[in-house]
């Protein structure tokens, strides 16, 4: 018996052993990699339950089941009721907003649409400005006003933008409508800011004709053109 044992230590392929279990795990490791990367209901079903028994593991498989949140991720339940709270404060702030421009809604020089991201309030440059001028008129700023302090109230991140038609303007102040509709955008930007929403909340661009939505061959796809959009970006509630 001693002299067996003493010519197993002796042979040179018994490191061959280890090199194949070696094998045996880097193989079963990219077929897991593979199987998440290549999620199929039955096949990833399969797939456990045969590593399960090579590796005598009974009871079920060795991947967790498909589908399934793994580790310390936040479960379905903490997500959605994130997202709940993120779709009651836009509906919320949706109507107090028509509340507080109900004027400007019913005369159709402002629409708030809702976004799967927040809400865009777009207001007629006609409503707001008079021709050629970028600070709003004395009637418009009421309505501005109520709109900066719905938004002051919320945590909502507000990128406001500057529209035109194509019609070119040069003038002491604007020579050309790029100057026109950033002076616009910033403008509204700055009153929104006095009535609270902060600054690093507030971003204004001005696009000039470049983003039209309508036909500027007809007057109304001009009058359509000119416009100030304040898109106000859903915030996002803390994790609990």
């Amino acid at each position: 018996m001693t002299r067996e044992r003493e010519d197993d230590a002796d042979r040179p392929d018994r490191w061959l052993i280890s090199y194949a279990d070696f094998i045996t795990l880097l193989l079963a490791l990219f077929v897991v990699l593979y199987a998440y990367s290549q999620v199929n209901e039955g096949k990833y079903k399969a797939l456990s339950e045969s590593l399960g028994e090579a590796f005598g593991r009974s009871g079920g498989g060795l991947l967790p089941a498909a589908g399934k949140v793994v580790g310390n991720q936040p479960g379905p339940t903490a997500v959605d009721s994130r997202l709940e709270q993120r779709i009651a404060l836009r509906h919320r702030t949706l109507e107090a907003m028509r509340e507080a421009l109900r004027g400007m809604v019913d005369a159709g020089t402002v629409r708030i649409v809702e976004t799967p991201d927040g809400l865009v309030v777009d207001f007629a440059s006609n409503a707001l400005f008079e021709t050629g001028i970028a600070e709003p008129s004395a009637d418009a700023r009421e309505a501005l006003v109520a709109a900066a302090r719905l938004v002051a109230a919320t945590d909502y991140a507000v990128t406001v933008e500057g529209h035109t038609d194509d019609a070119p303007i040069n003038t002491r102040f604007f020579p050309s409508n790029w100057e026109l509709s950033a002076s616009r955008a910033a403008a509204v930007a700055r009153l929104f800011e006095s009535e609270g929403v902060p600054g690093e909340r507030l971003t204004a661009q001005g696009f000039g004709p470049n983003r039209p939505v309508a036909d500027n061959d007809t007057p109304e796809g001009r009058a359509r053109d000119r416009r100030v959009m304040a898109i106000l970006k859903d915030p996002v509630p803390p994790t609990p």
